[in-house]
C-alpha cells in the first residue's frame, strides 16, 4: 500500500512558483494592498506583463478600450483575478496534464479549474458576506492534489478505492482518506504550503470538500466554487445536472439554494466570455 510520505515527497518535489507570484500573493492578500503596488510589482515581470496585457485586452474584446499599460490592466481586471491569473501562468502546464488516475484526459482538470475560478467570480454578487480576495486563487487550485495523487492510483488502489464506494457506501474523499491516509484536498493544502501561497489559499483547497472543518468563508466559497463548476461544465456540454449543496455553506454564505442553482447557466456564459482570459496564459 502507498506510503503517506511518499505522497508529500512527490508533492514537494512540484517546481515551486515564480517569485513574483509568490510576492503578489502575499500583497494582494494584504490588508494595506494598493492597485499601485500591484501594477509595480507586475511591471518588473516582463512576461507576466505581456500575459496580462493580452489578457485583459481579450477581456475587454466586445469594446473598442485597448489596455497599454499595467496599472489600466489591473485596474480593468481587479486584484483577486490578477492574482488568480499569475498563479495560473505558472500552473496550467500541470493542471493541463491527463490524469489517468480520476479518468481526467489532457485538459479537463484545467477546464474545470477555470470553471471554479470563475465561479468563484461570481459568487460575491449572491452571497451577504464579504469573500476573501484569496478565493479565485483557492478556487482555480483546488483539485491540484489531484495531480500528485493521481500517479500512485494504480488499478489495485483503485480496486480499493471502488470497493469502499461500492461495499462501505462512502464518499470518494472519504475513501481516498480511508485506503490513502490522506485526501486530494490535503494534499493540494500540501502543495499550496509548499508554493508559499497564503494561508486563507491552502485553507480553501484542503477544505473545499469538507468546508465546516476549515471554519473559514473561504472554505464555503470554495465549496461552492466547485460545485457551481460542476454544473457550468454539465450546461455546456448538455448534461442534466442535480446542483446538491450543504444546506450549512448557504446558510453561511446567506445565499437561497435557488439563487444558486439558477446562477449555473449565469456562470456557464461568464465562463465562455473569462475563458477568453485565461487563453491568454
Amino acid at each position: 500500500m502507498i506510503d503517506v510520505n511518499q505522497l508529500i515527497e512527490q508533492a514537494h518535489s512540484l517546481t515551486p512558483l515564480p517569485a513574483t507570484t509568490v510576492r503578489l500573493a502575499q500583497l494582494v492578500c494584504s490588508p494595506d494592498c494598493y492597485l499601485a503596488d500591484v501594477a509595480e510589482l507586475i511591471a518588473f515581470d516582463q512576461a507576466l506583463t505581456l500575459k496580462l496585457l493580452r489578457a485583459a485586452n481579450s477581456a475587454a474584446s466586445a469594446s473598442a478600450v485597448r489596455y497599454g499599460t499595467v496599472k489600466e490592466a489591473v485596474a480593468r481586471l481587479g486584484t483577486a483575478q490578477v492574482l488568480a491569473f499569475a498563479v495560473a501562468c505558472s500552473t496550467r502546464p500541470f493542471l493541463q496534464s491527463t490524469v489517468p488516475g480520476y479518468g481526467l484526459d489532457e485538459g479537463a482538470l484545467w477546464r474545470h479549474s477555470v470553471a471554479s475560478a470563475v465561479a468563484a467570480e461570481v459568487v460575491p454578487e449572491i452571497c451577504r458576506v464579504e469573500v476573501p480576495p484569496e478565493s479565485f486563487t483557492a478556487a482555480l487550485l483546488h483539485d491540484v492534489g489531484k495531480l500528485v495523487m493521481g500517479r500512485f492510483l494504480t488499478p489495485e488502489v483503485r480496486g480499493y478505492l471502488r470497493r469502499a464506494y461500492e461495499v462501505d457506501k462512502v464518499a470518494p474523499r472519504e475513501a481516498e482518506s480511508m485506503v490513502l491516509k490522506v485526501h486530494h484536498g490535503e494534499l493540494g493544502g500540501i502543495i499550496a504550503q509548499h508554493w508559499k501561497l497564503p494561508v486563507r489559499v491552502v485553507q480553501g483547497i484542503t477544505h473545499h470538500h469538507t468546508p465546516a472543518r476549515g471554519m473559514d468563508v473561504i472554505c464555503d466559497v470554495t465549496y461552492l466554487a466547485n460545485q457551481i463548476a460542476k454544473g457550468i461544465e454539465a450546461n455546456i456540454d448538455g448534461r442534466p445536472f442535480e446542483l446538491v449543496l450543504e444546506p450549512e455553506v448557504t446558510e453561511r454564505l446567506g445565499i437561497a439554494p435557488k439563487i444558486v442553482e439558477s446562477l449555473c447557466p449565469i456562470a456557464a456564459l461568464r465562463y465562455a466570455q473569462v475563458g477568453r482570459r485565461y487563453s491568454a496564459v
